[in-house]
């Protein structure tokens, strides 16, 4: 472990790395899946066209990623960066390294804590992912020291699922122990640092992306071990009542895909099967209950970190961010990142 490493946090918790978009030609696109029964449409204010943002530092796949304070995003892990901690903050354009992780890890799950009484149990939380193995053990970042720190770990071991924080719990929904799926539910209650189990997500899946959708945990997309199983399910977990809803499947069934939430809508993006990555951009509305197509992702690729960013001083408009990931099913790596303006 790289616990030794925070004794020199003040000198390298966050040293400032200046990126600028590149101005070559991005990546040659892969091979993709056409959509299936997607509908061509997009919703009303839906923007026309994807641009480039600063590239990460260090490239990357099957990353995590957590927003904090709604115009930071922290990208955690994956392949080409296991312990590798870097934040991008949209107000500036700017990347920052940040302290190593402590135990480096891939296909781990991670949500934000802030805006909460406790000002202390705020942070970047990161859970379980592969190890070499299928891991239970858990961390914060303290945002304002730089540090990381170890609290309780799963109740067991858990990758390639997803995390959703809504107030100060954190729901860790779907993946695999390294065999078979997982389908219970998990809940941490940073205020009380202990785990429940809750009711189990009725399609177990891996690779999946869930959001915080006006309380709800909203599980979407994912497979079941295997690229030739993708899924198109949307699932949804109601903390009030301990139970999960059926919403209607995703146009394009698809693993490793991201996803985030803004006013009302999920936009999932990218993924991979074994014949190429994804482009489709679909975008679910609450509203309406339905589906519609938004703007291609110019450069289709799987393992990426989705945010949502916007609704501050420093970030008026809202922005969907996709950071790095892998163009090629695999696992290939990349620095591109790219932005969807969408209010």
């Amino acid at each position: 472990m790289r616990l030794a490493l925070l004794l020199a946090l003040a000198a390298v918790a966050c040293q400032p790395i200046e990126v600028a978009p590149s101005s070559g030609t991005p990546p040659t696109e892969p091979a993709t899946r056409a959509s299936v029964g997607a509908p061509s449409s997009s919703p009303a204010g839906s923007p026309a066209q994807w641009r480039r943002i600063a590239d990460i530092p260090t490239p990357r796949s099957e990353v995590a990623a957590a927003v904090y304070e709604q115009d930071k995003v922290y990208v955690i892990g994956g392949f080409g960066g296991a312990d590798r901690v870097e934040r991008y903050d949209a107000a500036t354009g700017r990347w920052d390294r940040l302290a190593d992780l402590p135990h480096g890890v891939d296909h781990a799950m991670s949500a934000a804590v802030f805006g909460i009484q406790t000002s202390g149990d705020e942070g970047v939380y990161v859970f379980g992912g592969y190890a070499g193995a299928a891991t239970a053990r858990s961390f914060r970042l303290d945002v304002t020291t730089g540090r990381w720190s170890e609290i309780a770990p799963m109740p067991s071991p858990r990758a390639a699922g997803a995390a959703v924080a809504i107030n100060t719990r954190l729901y860790i929904v779907g993946g695999t122990d390294g065999s078979r799926l997982v389908s219970p539910t998990y809940v941490y209650d940073v205020t009380t640092r202990d785990w429940r189990t809750l009711a189990p997500i009725p399609t177990p899946r891996d690779h999946l992306a869930a959001v915080a959708l006006n309380g709800r945990v909203c599980a979407v997309a994912g497979r079941r071990l295997s690229l030739a199983a993708n899924l198109g399910s949307l699932e949804c977990y109601l903390p009030e009542t301990d139970r999960w809803e059926q919403l209607a499947d995703a146009p394009t069934p698809r693993g490793g895909v991201g996803a985030a939430a803004w006013d009302g809508r999920i936009y999932l993006v990218g993924g991979e099967q074994s014949t190429g990555t994804f482009k489709e951009v679909e975008i679910y509305d609450e509203r309406t209950g339905s589906w519609s197509r938004g703007p291609d992702l110019p450069t289709p690729r799987h393992g990426l970190g989705v945010a949502a960013v916007g609704g501050t001083s420093g970030v008026p408009r809202g922005s969907i961010l996709v950071l790095a990931g892998g163009p090629t099913p695999g696992g290939s790596q990349t620095a591109l990142c790219e932005a969807l303006d969408v209010r």
